[in-house]
């Protein structure tokens, strides 16, 4: 038996996403390509979002995380190839011929790490961790009407203030100018400042968020597989299991016990979604002759 320190390894490419999107009508070319890209950028970063949330949000949630995201896509964007252009549907022939909008078809890679990331920091992977609300108290210089900035923020994250609560958030503005907030839970606190209320507010509970007690999933029993041929199948195989980062976070090669034709590899792991971990091990396993330990 081989015992391994705890290991990373470089995660799988994750497979590009394939979508489409047209800028609209009458735009000059190079504008119309800049903002048919945009869009399809927006688009895939908006469908890998909603692959990695635990559960699907609800519409007028998930409209707000859209919006959220398109102004942030292009930078989450790895990758992309031009797959065709799509082509619009002719004009009858009552109608006055216009310039069809220019639309592309393309796949995009994007980053699942960055995007999972910023997913974390909203709060949309706390799960059960998630706060039911929080109580908000405003210092000099903060009124009610400057929390209508927020109003959005706070829909999306499905944060409720509340009158009392176990999470408490204080916002003041100094005498410097620019805001200040603290949230704090028992013993534990949080601080960020800035100018703007609302990049201060997602700072904020970002840090929240990321903490570790906060980190969505359970380090559950070690994850085990038999039928390896090689170790470096076994190794490969932990490249595969990051990937699976829908259901799995922080792999970790644990032990790998060496037989002839048949090693069994142990692996720690945090897991998120216990039903798509078993749906993608039925998936995977059968196919390259490898079982799961009990």
């Amino acid at each position: 038996m081989l015992v391994l320190a705890p290991m990373f390894l470089a995660p799988a490419l994750a497979e590009p996403i394939r979508v489409s999107a047209a800028a609209d009508p009458g735009v000059e070319p190079v504008q119309a390509r800049q903002q048919a890209l945009e869009r399809a950028f927006a688009e895939a970063v908006f469908q890998t979002a909603g692959r990695l949330l635990p559960t699907p949000l609800p519409a007028a949630r998930s409209e707000h995380l859209r919006r959220f995201l398109a102004p942030r896509a292009t930078a989450l964007v790895l990758s992309f190839q031009e797959v065709a252009l799509a082509k619009a549907p002719a004009p009858a022939p009552a109608e006055k011929a216009l310039p069809a909008p220019l639309g592309l078809e393309l796949d995009v890679e994007v980053n699942r790490a960055a995007i999972s990331e910023l997913l974390t920091r909203l709060g949309l992977l706390a799960g059960g961790r998630h706060p039911d609300g929080f109580a908000l108290r405003l210092g000099k210089g903060v009124a009610e009407q400057d929390l209508k900035a927020l109003e959005p923020v706070l829909a999306l994250q499905g944060l409720t203030r509340a009158a009392k609560a176990p999470l408490q958030v204080s916002l003041e503005r100094l005498p410097q100018g620019y805001f200040k907030g603290v949230l704090w839970q028992d013993a534990k606190s949080f601080v960020a400042d800035g100018q703007d209320l609302v990049q201060l507010w997602l700072d904020l509970w970002g840090k929240y968020f990321s903490a570790r007690e906060q980190q969505p999933g359970v380090l559950a029993s070690p994850l085990g597989i038999s039928g390896f041929v090689q170790a470096d199948a076994a190794l490969e195989f932990t490249k595969i299991l990051q990937s699976w980062d829908d259901c799995l976070r922080e792999v970790q090669l644990h032990v790998l016990d060496l037989r002839p034709g048949n090693s069994t590899a142990w692996w720690s792991a945090r897991v998120t979604n216990p039903a798509r971990l078993s749906a993608r091990l039925q998936e995977q396993l059968p196919g390259r002759k490898l079982t799961a330990v009990r």
